[in-house]
């Protein structure tokens, strides 16, 4: 403290003093609240509601089917995995997809292969026009029917007409690496 602050606060009378003292409590006590114990207050709140969700999400999920047991004697063979259709085949899908429902294709084109966690990834890039509804029934048909193909990238913007809107849609097939 400087010395003129010291005097100043030495003149004031006991009772003003104690109410500054505890106006400064006050202001330091509410910076505290704000900027140190709320955020990670509400991020706690926000987690706790998100688990309690989840919970009762599983415990209103369908069971799975039991497999069915392999005959005695036989070889206990799991079904195979679904597989990523080739690139060719992957295009002529999509382009089929897109234009069943009532999307306009632009291009489809073959991108990179990659390996990812175990897995080969095969992108194709495609340009489609059309409805935002046809869209969301195209994007929903992918990723309904071919469990082996995600959604990588996605640019949707609007058309200079009105109705329609551009999309570019980079899609990832997937499969194993030992497939090759």
């Amino acid at each position: 403290m400087t010395p003129s602050l010291r005097q100043a606060l030495a003149a004031l009378p006991a009772r003003q003093l104690n109410l500054v003292a505890i106006g400064a409590v006050a202001i330091v006590a509410t910076l505290m609240w704000t900027l140190a114990i709320r955020a990670p207050l509400a991020a706690l709140r926000q987690q706790q509601i998100r688990l309690v969700s989840l919970h009762a999400a599983q415990a209103n999920a369908p069971l799975p089917l039991p497999l069915p047991l392999p005959a005695a004697g036989s070889a206990t063979a799991l079904p195979p995995l679904p597989t990523a259709p080739a690139p060719l085949a992957l295009i002529a899908a999509a382009g089929a997809s897109a234009r069943a429902a009532g999307l306009t294709v632009g291009g489809a084109v073959p991108g990179a292969q990659r390996s990812i966690a175990g897995l080969r990834q095969q992108t194709l890039d495609i340009e489609a026009s059309g409805s935002y509804g046809a869209i969301l029934e195209w994007l929903d048909g992918i990723e309904a029917r071919q469990p082996a193909v995600g959604i990588v990238r996605l640019n949707l913007r609007a058309a200079p007409e009105e109705a329609r809107r551009l999309v570019q849609l980079q899609l990832g097939a997937y499969e194993p690496e030992a497939k090759r």
